[in-house]
């Protein structure tokens, strides 16, 4: 006959099995509530910009870990239950469990008895319980997000280019700060709230935006102030930039935040996304637009992966996006800086009694071009984007033309174009979001440091890149001027969380009334974020 556990054994394992688990089921209660089920930001980021699918906790995954294991132990108990019962007709369903030879009393205080099955299938069913309550998600939830980013820059002009754009000044400064929580108030509903600080804000919203889920047909739902829907530098977040500055395309062209009402979606194999949304195309700090002259816009993006491995280290996605915009009061202007930013905010004045300033104007790296205000009517944008990894490797490229319909001369269209490369030394790869056709966190092999798991001293992750852009901002009777920037970068990836950027950049800027002229910027970056 099989030997079945003595009642000391099996009060001992579950005893100590509940001592394991409910000291530990309300901290696990609440990281449960705590945590959100998939960051859907499909139009930007990430928890900022910036969304990803979330991984659950550590704290409630090691929980239920330890649940299930201790569930499997109490099932291989019942089994050897059930086995001896259908080989000693002694044993009964309801009676004490006994073991031969041994008295059960003297393992028992005075006045209890050994536990009956029916007792040993009510603790089972205890478990089950407890597992259900960890696993049952509680809203709403919130998860709590950070990052900053603090800049150092040393730049040399020509005699041209100071000229053209001025005495640049080295310098210091936060070119982020933000606090954000994310999260979901129901199981179809979530939500983004994002504040920065940084240099430009101090502080100004980002995100701000609640959105609909599985909705029938378009997917999602959003409404409130994000990033519009139109290539991958726009949707990915600045978090994983191969470089401190996104292209000179960015700030020239493409829509960014803006209070809007959008959706997104994706096909159920992963292989396809699109995304729309219409909103006002006017903008002060906080999202704010007022004017009945024009002031609405439509923007679109759609991407296709053609193939993708299992592994996530070989892919290619393709995309193509579209932005209609009526401007408002009829009056627009393109400009952009060359890839790298430092500045302070100027005194505002009057200073009070106090004489303490309150941030005001802000001075910094100027534009390079610019084609000033002009009066026009509306744009046609057109976008390419293609984004190429093979292990290491990583080709990225991006294309616009804006069709102008100028209110008072002919029409004009302005080009652009990036190309660049990235290759990790240490052999990570770029991941993708699938879903949200965004680049994605680098997962470092070897943090920086001492890892007690592995017993090793480690480097972190390095990776060299190299970047070419191009923008031309003269049509017609617009003279903005055309440039070409350079930009070698050097990337250090402490751990997941945190990196440091080196970027060598050379700006080639054709002026149309001071000519040609080169700058020379280097620029460094520590970043982390969480």
């Amino acid at each position: 006959m099989v030997m079945f556990p003595t009642p000391r054994v099996v009060a001992i394992t579950l005893v100590c099995a509940l001592a394991l688990f409910v000291p530990t089921a309300v901290p696990g209660r609440l990281a449960a509530q705590e945590r959100q089920d998939e960051a859907t930001d499909a139009l930007q980021p990430s928890p900022e910009d910036e969304g990803a699918l979330e991984a659950p906790l550590p704290g409630q995954d090691e929980l239920l870990r330890r649940l299930e294991a201790t569930e499997r132990q109490l099932q291989k108990l019942q089994a050897e239950l059930s086995s001896d019962r259908s080989t000693d007709p002694d044993l009964k369903s309801d009676a004490p469990l006994e073991s031969n030879g041994v008295d059960q009393t003297s393992y028992l205080a005075d006045g209890d008895h050994p536990p009956s099955a029916a007792e040993f299938r009510s603790l089972s069913k205890q478990f089950q319980d407890l597992k259900a309550g960890l696993e049952k998600k509680k809203y709403p939830t919130v998860e709590i997000h950070g990052v900053f980013q603090v800049d150092s820059g040393w730049i040399h002009q020509t005699q041209t280019s100071r000229d053209s754009v001025g005495d640049i000044q080295d310098g210091s400064s936060f070119r982020r700060a933000r606090l954000g929580a994310n999260g979901k108030v129901v199981d179809n509903m979530s939500y983004f709230i994002q504040m920065d600080f940084g240099v430009l804000g101090r502080p100004t919203f980002t995100d701000v935006w609640m959105e609909l889920n599985e909705v029938p047909i378009l997917g999602n739902v959003r409404v409130g102030q994000w990033k519009q829907p139109f290539n991958l530098e726009v949707a990915s977040s600045f978090r994983y930039t191969m470089f401190a500055e996104r292209s000179l395309l960015f700030q020239s062209f493409a829509p960014f935040r803006h209070i809007a009402l959008g959706f997104y979606d994706w096909a159920e194999d992963e292989s396809a996304t699109w995304a729309g949304s219409v909103y006002r195309s006017g903008q002060d700090q906080y999202g704010g637009s007022v004017g009945d002259n024009g002031n609405w816009a439509f923007t679109g993006r759609a991407t296709w992966l053609p193939y993708s491995n299992a592994e996530g280290d070989d892919y290619l996605n393709l995309g193509l996006g579209y932005n209609y915009v009526s401007y408002k009061d009829r009056n627009a202007r393109f400009r952009t800086i060359p890839e790298f930013f430092v500045g302070e905010s100027a005194a505002q004045t009057p200073i009070g009694t106090s004489g303490l300033a309150v941030p005001g104007p802000v001075n910094g790296m100027p534009a390079f071009v610019d084609t000033g205000n002009f009066a026009a009517n509306h744009q046609n944008l057109l976008g390419t984007e293609l984004l190429w990894v093979s292990g290491p490797l990583t080709v990225m490229s991006e294309a616009n033309y804006n069709f102008v319909a100028q209110t008072n001369g002919p029409a004009v269209g302005f080009p652009g174009m990036v190309a660049q490369a990235g290759y990790f030394l240490t052999g990570e790869h770029r991941p993708f979001n699938k879903k949200l056709a965004q680049i994605d966190r680098i997962q470092v092999r070897e943090k920086v440091g001492y890892d007690a798991e592995t017993g090793c001293w480690g480097w972190g992750a390095w990776e060299v890149a190299a970047r070419y852009s191009y923008l031309n901002l003269n049509d017609a009777n617009i003279a903005g001027g055309q440039l070409q920037d350079g930009t070698l970068g050097l990337n250090w990836y402490l751990n997941n969380f945190a990196k440091v950027q080196f970027n060598y950049i050379r700006a080639f800027l054709d002026n149309p009334t001071k000519g040609s002229s080169t700058t020379d910027i280097f620029g460094v970056r520590g970043q982390l974020d969480f």
